[in-house]
């Protein structure tokens, strides 16, 4: 090797042990800094009105953007046979409100029961505490449209991760 080599890769990592690590920031107009959520997990409970059973679950909240969030989720219905469940993957949009309790959004449901696979789409509104808050209830009601259209109300907690 070169001695221009070895000075260049001496200044590399002298470089890479002293510097500190920079916490990328968003602005928006007027220059404020804009923060955008932590990723998160959590349970969940429900009701499916049209099976007329409760469920028991839990979800991810991976933030894309500000107001933008990848949001999979797992329903189990417990006490049935076949053990059915539903599988969802779903897009949640925070409106710009005062301080963005409200969201919805939509995705797609795939529902399992008694070895019968069915494939639908689901749209849900609902309410979450307050963001950037490090628990977060959350209350939704979900619309499922697949072989047959079902409602849902469901309540739970995100931590983040």
């Amino acid at each position: 090797m070169s001695t221009r080599t070895v000075r260049i890769a001496i200044v590399v990592a002298g470089l890479m042990v002293v510097s500190t690590s920079a916490q990328a920031q968003r602005r928006m107009r007027g220059g404020r800094a804009v923060r955008v959520e932590r990723p998160g997990v959590g349970p969940r409970v429900g009701y499916d009105f049209d099976t007329d059973h409760a469920f028991l679950g839990g979800q991810f909240n991976f933030p894309v953007g500000r107001r933008w969030a990848l949001a999979p989720s797992a329903d189990f219905y417990l006490g049935t046979t076949g053990t059915p469940y539903r599988l969802n993957v779903d897009v949640k949009f925070h409106p710009p409100t005062a301080y963005g309790f409200f969201y919805f959004g939509g995705g797609l449901a795939i529902l399992h029961a008694s070895g019968n696979t069915d494939t639908g789409a689901n749209v849900f509104g609902g309410w979450e505490g307050r963001r950037y808050a490090p628990v977060k209830p959350f209350l939704e009601a979900r619309f499922v449209f697949a072989s047959n259209t079902s409602f849902n109300l469901l309540g739970g907690l995100n931590f983040p991760i």
